[in-house]
Order: C-alpha cells, then structure tokens, then sequence
C-alpha cells in the first residue's frame, strides 16, 4: 500500500456549491486625443452609508482622508444608487446607463454583453492607460466589466461555500496592487499617457471584520469599524498620489455602489428593499479647476460617466442615459427629472414581487403590490407612508420613464457556475436563476408581506453562525414546508448537511426542492453534486445534464462532469471535460488541479512522463491563482514522487497539511513517503493521523495495508 499510486494521490472537488442583441456602440472618432489630459481615478467602496462619513457629518466614526477628498471637491449630498446590489450598481457607474438598457439587474445571474463599451473602454480609445483593483467577487472579471481595462487585477483568494465566510481581499491588500501599478507607470518614463484607475473596495460588506485596532476600538459597531479602516488604507493612496505630485492634476470620483440597512425598515443588510438606507450614497468629485462645494441637487451613478467626458471637454457619447455634473458643480441648476431605481433580487430568486420607482425632487414614488410614496424633504428616513387612491398617476409616470429608458435594451442574463454561486452564497446572495412564472402580484407577494420569511431565513444563518446548527436547520425545515418556491433555505440547509457529512439527507432536501422548482439551475448542479459524493454516477450524469438544457455554459457544470469521468477511470473523457470548463473559465483554480490530477493518473495508466509535464504546469498554475488550493500542493507531491524527488514531494504534502491538517490523500501520502525513506516515526505520526480520522471508511482491504503498515512502524 506504501507504494500503491493513482487515485490514492488525489481528493478531486467538484465545487461546492433570450438571445443576446447585438449591441455596438463605437465611440465618435472626434474623441479628443490625449495631450496631457488629467489622471482620473473612480474610487468605489461597497455597502457604504453615507452618514458613517465624517464629511456627511458622522459623530460615530471619522474618517479624516475621504474628509481631505471632500475639501478639496464636490459633495453631493443627495446621490442615489439605482440598484442595492454590487454587480448592478458597478454596471450603472461604468456604463452609464441603468439596468433597464444594460440588462444587469443581480449579482451572479447576469452578465454585461459583450460589446457594450463602458468608461474604461471610452478612456483607453482617447489614449488612457487603464486598471481596475477589486476587493470582491461579484465584480469578477466574468460578469463582463473588465473591457477596456489592460489589468483587471481580482487576486483574491478561492474559499469554502460550506464556512460560508467569503474570502475577501482587505482594502489593504487593494491599495498595494493599485499603488504597484502605479508605479509600474512611473517606471516607463518613454510612456507618458495619463492613467485611469478604479479602485474597489469590499470591506463595509458583511461580514463585518474589520482588522485591529479597529475591531476593539469599534466593539459595538464592527460596520463603523470597517469604514474606519477603509480610509486608513485610503490614506497610503492618498499620501502617494501627493508624494508623486500627482494629487492635484488627477480627477479623484469617491463614491459607494450602495449603502446598508441596519435594521431600519425591518431590513438587516441590503439587496431586498429599496429605500434610501440601502439606495442613498455618497459621491464627492474633486478636478483641476473645481471650487470646493456642497450641493443639494438629486444627483445618481449614471451621471458619472458623462460628467468624465465634460472634464475631459468632450462630448458625452449620446447613448448615455445619465446628465454631466460640470454644470451645477460650476454653481447651475441641473433640468428636472426622475431617477430610477429597482430592486429585483427577491424577483430574480425567488419569484416574489418586483420592487421599482423613482426619485424626483422631493418625492420617492416605490411601486409594488403595496405602493408607498414618501417627502423626502421632511422624511428623508421614509418612515410615513403618504401612499393614496389619487396617485395612480405617479405608477403611469413610473411606466413611461422605465419605456423611455428601455430603449435599445439588451438581455444580459448570466447563468453562474457553481464557483460562482458558492462565492455568492457566502456572502448572502445565494439562489438560482430562474425565470419568474409569475407576472401579476397582489398583496400576499409583496416584500413587505414576505419579510416574515426573508427575516426568518437571516435568523437561521445566524443562528448556525453562532453554534445552534439543530435549531438552524429546524428553522429552514419550517420555511421550506411554508416557502416551498423560497430555494435559499435548501441551499443553506444542504450545506450545513454537507459540512455535517449527511449526504443521503442533503440528496433528499435537493430531490424536494428541484421538484418544487424545477427550472431551478443551482438546485440541480448540486442535485448532481450531491449525487457524485454518493457514487450515484449513472444519477449524477442525468441530472447535470438536465441541468445543461437550463444552462450549457457553467464552467464548474463541465467540471463536475469531469470529476464524473475520473472516478470511472475514463480520464481521456474527464480531462475534454476539465478543458472545456477551462475554455469557458481560465483561472478557475478547482478544475486546473482536477485537470492535472487526470493528467497524472493518465501518466501513470500510459506509462508516459510527458503527461506529468502537464500536470505540474496546471498544479503550479491553480496555486498561482489560488495560493490556498490544497488538491494542488497534493499533486505535485505525487508528481515529484513519481519523478523520483521525494524530498519535494514532503515539501509539497506538508505544505497541503498546513492548508488543511486533516486532508486525507496529502495525510496518508506523507506517511507512505517518510516509511520509504526509512523514517519511521514520522511516518507513524501522519499513518495514525490517517488511521483516527479515516479508518471507518477504508474498504476492508485498506484497512488491512494500513495496520500492516502501522505495524512495520512499531518494529
């Protein structure tokens, strides 16, 4: 058994959990050319509040950098996002327009088409160097806002959708790559061309974890804390910028993609409602020329765009749907007008009643089963419902601006991979597309009547977060008896089975659920997930393949495909799978180590090294895009011991054990490896690890090459 070499090596994961428009737009070829045109830096922070500003007059928490930004520019005291969604609201800045053109209207389930230009595009045509830094994954480079940008830099790390922790990348480490690249320019002093960087940061999302000392000094308000912390790190940016004599000439566009209901409305986060907890945010623009000024004039992301082009003294392209801002920011009055806004998460997800309106002047007009209308002037917090039979008008209002506004209108639904969906688990986003059946909603669909549910939901996550796994899942057992087209709660129900090891109950809450909603997606990927877990390959296979009728281009959907193949040994079948997800997802660190793992196996099966050639560049290569990946650090192991350097194999082995201390192959390949150098001991100390935590599910024949081996180690 020591020297018993294939599958051994490996733990294979499958991860956990209408046509498109052509749509060009070219930019005029007036466009001015570049001589010596100003810096430009957007600079985005997610699941911001503008009162936790000290600029927009916060007691709670001060933030003396992005105070130094509204000094020196434009305060918009009233500026409102269009979606309170991270995808969405990033679209709208970028694109200019709203979602009723650009089609983006969730997180995960769509996807900008290709073709659209946005502001990075238009930059880098006039002669712009461009680079994005993000902090979070639902801005990965997939969903389609990486056009025009030369660097799209999104190194955070791959995580587990069963700790439900998402792996965040800290402003901090943002910041650096930005300031790298930075200098980088400033190291080609042959290339001139001014710059435009987008700097995002995630941090005030929850999970609020803020790093010390923010986390003691903020105790009773870790969100407060994470602000703090962000313009900690803003300042390194800040302080470069000025150091480097570039503060003064950069165009600097401070603004949050959406704010964050602390509970007001009955709403603990963002994404479901759309009042102005989760809608109002802040936006500060500061340029060479512009006086200082606080401004009261409704203002929104999609101003953002054209308001670049008038700094720039051009034209802004027609098809935008936003006003520049250089006229009232040079003390005018910008014409009246609605802004729109929507929020179709609970739609897209769940079926329940969509959510949209406007903003014009002092009036918030909210369209749903229940309407509501509020005065903003003298309840901006919309705690007074001034909603009456006579305003049938403003819903009549509301259908103009959304057919105004849909003109040229794209369909950009995005079906996510499992990746995808694991990532978007963790940070509350969970559920599958599918399209809403319903069209007409009455009372009983409104979110307001819903949110009984919604707020049940949150309070089984949390409940399970602190400990209290039986009374969690008591909880989404009753939401799904009472819900059942509600797919969250058997998601989050299967995961904590996963994390439980409760296979065979995991397969049935996804058997129930997909027969309650069978168009479905991501219930039917882990259906078939599920059922690879549980050897039921014959199952697995029909599943994901109903699975491909709703979707056929989920990278992780040919990867669970392949994991398929691999357990049956037919290895040349499961790398074409690993290949075409990798086709549709290049960077997608799972299927590179499961690809190198079947390139392994068909070295050994083929006798023919030239295979593990393959494998250790697509092991190197999942690490380089995952230093966490463990599956990877496990097979080079097995690649370097099948090379005959077994001092690098232990190297790589331990390294997998430090990742994960009970990871089975890399456990008991370390101990077959140290028993064939002759040291024992160690050797002892990975086999009995191994035997203590894997003993139990060892065929009879394993068990007995196991003792056998422990056994040698005694003598």
């Amino acid at each position: 058994m020591a020297n018993k070499k294939g599958k051994r090596f490996f733990l294979l994961t499958a991860i956990p959990t209408g046509s498109l428009l052509a749509f060009f737009i070219f930019f005029s070829p007036g466009l001015q050319a570049v001589a010596q045109k100003p810096n430009i830096l957007l600079i985005t922070i997610d699941t911001l509040r503008p009162d936790r500003l000290s600029c927009y007059g916060s007691t709670l928490v001060k933030t003396p950098n992005i105070d130094k930004l509204a000094l020196a520019g434009v305060l918009f005291n009233r500026a409102f996002a269009h979606n309170p969604l991270t995808l969405p609201s990033h679209a709208n800045i970028l694109l200019g327009t709203t979602p009723l053109q650009h089609g983006v209207h969730d997180n995960g389930l769509f996807r900008v088409p290709q073709g659209l230009p946005n502001l990075a595009v238009y930059l880098q045509k006039a002669g712009y160097r461009t680079g994005a830094f993000i902090g979070s994954f639902p801005l990965d480079a997939r969903f389609g806002l990486k056009a025009g940008f030369e660097i799209y830099d999104q190194s955070y790390p791959a995580g587990s959708g069963l700790e439900f922790i998402y792996p965040e990348r800290k402003a901090g480490a943002v910041i650096k790559a930005a300031i790298d690249w930075l200098k980088s320019l400033a190291n080609s002093p042959a290339d001139n061309r001014p710059w435009f960087l987008w700097l995002h940061c995630f941090d005030p999302h929850q999970p609020y974890e803020p790093p010390e000392p923010f986390t003691s000094q903020f105790k009773n308000d870790l969100y407060s804390g994470e602000v703090a912390y962000v313009d900690l790190e803003l300042g390194r940016l800040f302080d470069y910028l000025e150091e480097t004599s570039q503060w003064n000439s950069t165009i600097k566009i401070f603004t949050g993609d959406h704010g964050q209901s602390l509970g007001e409305h009955g709403e603990s986060t963002h994404g479901y409602f759309a009042y102005n907890s989760t809608l109002w945010v802040p936006l500060i623009i500061s340029a060479p020329g512009l006086r200082p000024r606080r401004l009261d004039e409704n203002v929104c992301h999609v101003d953002i765009f054209p308001t670049v082009c008038e700094l720039l003294g051009n034209s802004p392209p027609a098809y935008l749907q936003g006003q520049s801002l250089v006229k009232v920011m040079k003390g005018n009055k910008l014409p009246a007008r609605k802004i729109y806004f929507e929020s179709l998460y609970a739609y897209y997800r769940r079926g329940w009643a969509p959510v949209r309106g406007f903003i014009e002047g002092n009036k918030k007009f909210i369209d749903s089963p229940l309407p509501e209308f509020y005065d903003l002037k003298n309840d901006f917090s919309e705690t007074k419902n001034l909603v009456n039979p006579g305003l049938s008008q403003e819903k009549e209002k509301l259908n103009e601006l959304i057919k105004s506004l849909s003109r040229a209108a794209v369909d950009s639904r995005y079906y996510p991979e499992a990746e995808t969906k694991e990532k978007l688990a963790s940070l509350g986003y969970l559920g599958g597309y599918h399209r809403p059946a319903k069209t007409a909603f009455g009372p009983e669909d409104d979110l307001k009547t819903l949110l009984v549910f919604n707020n049940q939901f949150e309070q089984a996550q949390d409940l399970y977060f602190q400990g209290k796994a039986e009374e969690s899942e008591r909880f989404l057992k009753d939401l799904i008896a009472r819900r059942p087209e509600f797919d969250n709660p058997y998601l989050f129900l299967i995961s904590i089975y996963e994390r439980q090891n409760r296979l065979k109950e995991a397969e049935a809450v996804l058997q129930a659920g997909l027969a309650a909603n069978p168009g479905n997606y991501q219930l039917a990927v882990d259906y078939g997930r599920v059922l690879v877990s549980l050897g039921k390959e014959d199952l697995a296979v029909e599943v994901l393949n109903r699975a491909r009728e709703i979707i056929d281009w989920d990278p992780e959907l040919w990867n669970n495909l392949g994991v398929i193949y691999w357990n049956r040994s037919e290895l040349e079948e499961a790398i074409k799978m690993y290949e075409h997800s990798l086709l549709l997802f290049p960077k997608n660190p799972v299927a590179l180590a499961n690809l190198g793992a079947a390139e392994t196996s068909l070295a050994l099966k083929n006798k023919d090294n030239s295979w593990l050639v393959k494998a250790e560049e697509h092991f190197k290569e999942a690490i380089d895009y995952d230093a966490g990946q463990v599956a990877a650090y496990n097979g080079l192991g097995a690649v370097y011991r099948l090379t005959g350097q077994l001092e690098a194999a232990i190297d790589y082995w331990q390294k997998a054990v430090e990742l994960d201390p009970d990871h089975q192959q890399a456990l008991f390949n370390l101990g077959a490896a140290y028993f064939d150098q002759g040291d024992k001991n160690q050797a002892l100390i990975y086999f009995s690890r191994y035997k203590k935590l894997y003993y139990q599910t060892l065929p009879e024949g394993e068990k007995a090459e196991l003792d056998s081996l422990i056994e040698k180690c005694h003598r």
